[in-house]
């Protein structure tokens, strides 16, 4: 049987594959697995790494996401954080931004995590690494709806932080956007600090993904313009799950596009399940894997998830 790091390989070379991969976004199910809170296992990178490996091998995922968090980087750039309900929420900036983001806060963890993680886990797992996106970043550390008129400054704080995920050896970066970008009309500024990313990203041969929640369900094809690698949606605007063909056109042009499973839903899970693999072999096994339908958090019915696991994915 092919493993994780086999099939994701093929999905990266635009080969046919025996059947699709599923690397969900786990966050909070760590906490559960190590019955820790989240604020300690990141505070920790012995103790996050441990976590990240343990749950991957419990449920045999195919592959590993590390640096889940939208406030990682924010904290990194010099916003305070709490924890509310074992999860971290940032605060505007009080100081001048940090000069060197990847060397603070968890951060630093985060990426230490990623490097142990990718070492033990790349000869049988897809590795992927995930940080905040451009534009996102910007409305956290300048306010909301201010951000685009700082793309430059995020530049400069963005590029050694995702030169740092590079080094550590995933197969893909993946950028993560909010509201900031899904309800932006896709400008000139914001190709070019893409096209700047994705050029240190292809540098370390990485590729160059884009994760979007809060969008409007029936204009997603317009983040194709900003031309990643590939693609993967989030919850919408309204709660509706993508329709799968929307996210299918998404994709054209690129390597393909991570369909998001609600992993607490069987049946509709086995529905999207369906439909991504009708549409997969219509494509000769090509341009698809599955995820699930944006970080998983604590709460998630694991039960559940094993059961996707199985019936769907071995």
């Amino acid at each position: 049987m092919a493993t994780g790091r086999e099939l994701f390989n093929a999905f990266l070379n635009d080969e046919p594959l025996s059947r699709p991969v599923f690397v969900p976004m786990i966050r909070g199910l760590l906490s559960r697995v190590e019955n820790m809170p989240m604020e300690q296992l990141m505070n920790d990178p012995t103790l996050w790494a441990n976590a990240l490996v343990k749950t991957h091998k419990l449920f045999r995922f195919d592959g590993v996401v590390v640096g889940l968090d939208f406030t990682l980087m924010a904290e990194a750039c010099g916003c305070g954080i709490s924890w509310k309900d074992d999860r971290p929420v940032a605060a505007h900036p009080e100081k001048v931004l940090f000069e060197k983001p990847e060397e603070t806060g968890r951060m630093k963890h985060a990426l230490e995590a990623a490097s142990r993680v990718f070492e033990v886990s790349r000869n049988e797992q897809a590795c992927i690494a995930a940080m905040t996106g451009p534009l996102t970043l910007a409305d956290m550390l300048f306010g909301r709806g201010h951000g685009v008129e700082h793309l430059g400054e995020v530049k400069q704080l963005m590029v050694p932080v995702a030169e740092a995920f590079c080094k550590t050896g995933p197969d893909v970066l993946i950028f993560m956007e909010g509201r900031s970008l899904a309800s932006e009309k896709i400008s000139l500024a914001h190709k070019k600090i893409y096209n700047t990313l994705r050029n240190i990203t292809g540098y370390y041969d990485v590729k160059a993904g884009l994760y979007v929640q809060k969008y409007d369900p029936s204009q997603v094809d317009r983040f194709s313009s900003l031309k990643m690698d590939l693609y993967v949606l989030g919850p919408s605007s309204d709660g509706s799950l993508p329709e799968v063909s929307r996210i299918w056109d998404l994709g054209v042009g690129a390597l393909g596009v991570g369909l998001g499973l609600p992993l607490d839903d069987l049946e509709t899970a086995a529905r999207l399940v369906r439909e991504g693999r009708e549409l997969y072999e219509t494509t000769g096994g090509r341009g698809i894997f599955f995820t699930s339908l944006g970080p998983t958090t604590r709460n998630v019915k694991m039960e559940t998830l094993h059961k996707i696991v199985q019936e769907f994915f071995h």
